[in-house]
């Protein structure tokens, strides 16, 4: 059973002092060496919306999203190993709790950067309707290369709403999109 949370400093902190190796190669190239893992969590959620995926109980992961600009946010995921179980309820709450309100709120963009063998992040991001837009090289403190996603809120198909509203148990919430 997954339940999604507003994040706090404490779970945070534990997913990423157990975070999976490929979340671990993506973070730990972008900080400072040293960098603890709740200096990593207050960053995260110290600088917008974020929440706590918990699995059977336990803090299983972390995302959210903050904003970049006007308009544009830069959303961020890791977890611990077993994330991957809560993806998919991760996805339908963003599409049925938080995209309405970025509707409302304006927000164009959305903006996600991972690095290079992080195929399960280019997975989802694809599922979830993200285009790859381009190759930012030598982004990571060691040369790492790292990719650009984005989702257009304008473009984003209504299928690909559809999808993650649609496999909600209870999508009585409705999605409005403006054309």
């Amino acid at each position: 059973m997954v339940e999604i949370r507003p994040a706090t400093l404490r779970d945070v902190s534990f997913i990423a002092a157990n975070m999976r190796e490929c979340d671990r190669d993506e973070i730990f190239c972008q900080v400072a060496p040293g960098t603890r893992p709740a200096e990593i969590a207050a960053f995260c959620i110290g600088r917008g919306q974020s929440w706590t995926a918990f699995l059977n109980g336990l803090p299983s992961g972390a995302f959210g999203f903050s904003e970049i600009s006007d308009g544009v946010l830069n959303g961020w995921a890791f977890g611990r190993p077993g994330f991957e179980r809560c993806i998919p309820s991760v996805t339908r709450f963003v599409f049925r709790e938080v995209v309405p309100g970025w509707f409302e709120a304006g927000i164009r963009r959305i903006e996600v950067r991972t690095i290079e063998n992080h195929e399960s992040a280019h997975r989802w991001l694809e599922a979830a309707g993200a285009k790859r837009c381009c190759t930012l090289e030598d982004w990571g403190r060691g040369g790492e290369r790292f990719y650009l996603y984005a989702w257009i809120c304008r473009k984003v198909p209504d299928h690909v709403i559809q999808r993650w509203l649609s496999a909600t148990p209870d999508s009585s919430s409705a999605l409005t999109r403006t054309k």
